[in-house]
């Protein structure tokens, strides 16, 4: 028999690990209380969210002490002064959870925490700077899930991004059903100072469920720039989903 080698798809490479010079970035968000008539980000706090402007999300702390989130290990994943993209690890405070423990790098984004620990958490973890409460947050994980859950990302330094597809829904629950939600696809290119753009937009009906829009040819994003995904409900408050997919290349 006669075996015929394959042409590996890109994605799978990608993910693999064996081609250095790209990943494979898989964002995706929740927010249970989308307010009605109120465009809003797609992320674990409410409203939109609050971009950093200098390097000021420098602490992680629980939102209340707990014997779980005493000590727990959490990874922070973000972006330093520079843009370049730093993954680092912090224990919250063992005796009080609650007290700030400071980052080793201070972070103008950050994207994605989520608990090294074999424990579910039952308080909030938030990240912030210093001596903050949750209205100033940039990343929460939520009671019970372990990680963030934020719709948004931004293309670290020296990187460029290729958007594959995004996609979102809408979930029915009592007093939760919009006549419909404006789901939109936004970008800032922070490089060149620019503000919030809108890339692509989809109306979700009333139990219309979801969608996942592919870009073909690929959305190509450059370093220093933000997207992001929001919800506009009408008539009634929403809980939704969405998400994104991206290739992050070396430039």
């Amino acid at each position: 028999m006669t075996l015929r080698r394959l042409t590996p798809n890109f994605s799978i490479y990608a993910a693999s690990g064996a081609n250095p010079a790209a990943t494979t970035i898989n964002k995706f968000g929740a927010s249970p209380e989308v307010a009605l008539n109120t465009r809003e980000d797609i992320w674990d706090g409410a409203g939109q969210y609050t971009y950093a402007t200098t390097a000021a999300i420098t602490h992680i702390r629980a939102g209340v002490d707990s014997a779980t989130t005493q000590g727990a290990t959490i990874e922070v994943q973000g972006l330093d002064t520079n843009w370049a993209q730093v993954t680092q690890t912090k224990d919250l405070d063992g005796t009080t959870s609650t007290v700030e423990v400071e980052l080793d790098t201070p972070l103008i984004r950050v994207f994605r925490m989520k608990v090294l620990e074999d424990a579910v958490m039952d308080q909030q973890i938030w990240a912030g700077d210093d001596d903050f409460v949750v209205g100033a947050a940039s990343a929460i994980i939520g009671i019970g899930n372990n990680q963030t859950l934020m719709a948004l990302y931004t293309v670290p330094a020296g990187k460029t991004a290729y958007l594959t597809s995004y996609y979102a829904n809408v979930v029915d629950t009592t007093n939760k059903t919009p006549t419909s939600t404006e789901i939109g696809l936004w970008v800032a290119d922070r490089d060149n100072g620019y503000e919030f753009q809108l890339k692509h937009q989809v109306g979700i009906a009333e139990g219309g469920g979801g969608f996942q829009h592919a870009f073909n040819p690929y959305y190509k994003f450059t370093e220093k720039t933000d997207i992001k995904i929001t919800a506009l409900p009408a008539d009634e408050p929403a809980h939704v989903h969405g998400g994104f997919d991206l290739l992050l290349v070396n430039d």
